[in-house]
């Protein structure tokens, strides 16, 4: 399965010196943490891209995505080619409608990649399995790099954040292919409707499930 993709909230802006100074003494972890706490669900449009090693751009792909922690998203490619992938934290659906397909696998903690744990916003996991560097700390602006601490599918991963949001999310894997996802229109904490993730196969779709469920 692709990688299951890429967001967060900064506490209010600090006004007196000694708050700023006390947030500059802060860790990358607990600088990152600060980030991600601030809200419970998250939504917002997505622009995805990829770069092979050779720096040559791929095709764009378009969408919206959702997300509901502790551990539900979707993912809603519409352009150029549309695929659906939801979760209800207990299993993943992948819906492929111009090839009348869908597969679903149950979630795994073992597999859960790194952007499955952004996400999620499990701050605790991220630091078991990366090292979390920062590399931007501005007033509006920080940048997050991750390092894996075990070999895995990612040589790194890195988060921008503008003001309060995650605005871009890129993944590096170990044969050097670079997957960008800006993100647009972010809403928080809004109401959300429970169904949005569930999935219900169409009829006269070919479902594969995991063979072990």
């Amino acid at each position: 399965m692709s990688t299951i993709k890429k967001f967060s909230m900064f506490a209010a802006t600090l006004v007196l010196a000694s708050q700023v100074s006390l947030v500059m003494a802060k860790s990358s972890v607990e600088q990152l943490e600060v980030l991600m706490r601030g809200f419970s669900n998250y939504s917002a449009d997505f622009e995805q891209y990829t770069k092979d090693e050779k720096g040559r751009r791929g095709e764009v792909s378009t969408g919206r995505m959702n997300v509901q922690r502790p551990n539900k998203f979707r993912w809603e490619t519409k352009e150029p080619f549309p695929q659906l992938i939801v979760s209800d934290g207990k299993n993943i659906w992948v819906y492929d409608p111009d090839l009348e397909q869908a597969s679903r696998k149950q979630v795994s903690e073992s597999e859960t990649n790194g952007a499955a744990l952004i996400l999620n916003g499990d701050i605790k996991t991220l630091n078991k399995k990366f090292t979390i560097n920062q590399l931007i700390d501005r007033e509006r602006e920080k940048l997050f790099e991750l390092l894996p601490k075990q070999e895995g599918n990612f040589e790194r991963i890195q988060l921008f954040f503008a003001g309060k949001v995650m605005q871009e999310l890129v993944l590096v894997d170990i044969f050097g292919k670079e997957t960008t996802i800006i993100l647009k229109d972010a809403k928080l904490n809004q109401r959300t409707k429970s169904s949005l993730f569930r999935f219900k196969p169409p009829k006269g779709t070919d479902v594969m499930t995991d063979s072990s469920q």
